[in-house]
């Protein structure tokens, strides 16, 4: 049992854990490239039905559904890219990224009352599940990117001399140290 503790043993399990990661991302990328092809693949094919149904003046209805198609994978393709997007961060940073987390999550929200909209499905109870997901995902968006920018905005701040000898003084004062005592 000792040698689970050993610095040894953590360090082949770290390696080997990374390579695995490694070989798993390997493996997952081509098949995220594919599936990004296939999707404008398909958004391409659906644009080709769409304007086929315009130009040759079909009825009504199959011009609308095949409306409906194109719509809907345009919006897939784009949570798809959100997606691929939060996989990129995991293999660069080694670590999922909470605000990119929330971008996709906004995005297959929108997507979802799109979809509603368009299908003409909406009851009271749908808007109000919709609206109240959006604002909470909304809300803690900003949050994070307010936390985020006053990180930054303190991680880059540099005091000037004159703002170090009045901290300074404020600081003497506090403890009732005249500057000659020192």
């Amino acid at each position: 049992m000792k040698f689970l503790l050993s610095d040894r043993f953590s360090k082949r399990a770290l390696n080997f854990y990374n390579s695995f990661v490694n070989l798993l991302v390997i493996l997952t990328v081509p098949i995220i490239i594919f599936t990004l092809i296939m999707a404008v693949g398909i958004i391409l094919y659906d644009l080709r039905l769409f304007t086929a149904h315009v130009v040759e003046g079909e009825l009504r209805v199959e011009h609308e559904e095949a409306f409906k198609l194109l719509i809907k994978n345009i919006l897939n393709f784009f949570v798809l890219i959100e997606l691929f997007r939060v996989f990129l961060d995991v293999i660069e940073y080694k670590r999922i990224r909470k605000r990119q987390m929330l971008e996709a999550g906004i995005v297959f929200v929108v997507r979802e009352i799109v979809i509603a909209m368009f299908d003409h499905r909406f009851e009271y109870t749908d808007l109000i599940g919709y609206a109240v997901l959006l604002i909470a995902l909304g809300v803690t968006y900003v949050l994070m990117e307010r936390s985020w920018f006053e990180y930054v905005k303190f991680m880059r701040y540099r005091p000037g001399e004159k703002e170090l000898d009045s901290a300074i003084k404020k600081v003497y004062k506090s403890m009732k140290i005249k500057k000659s005592d020192q």
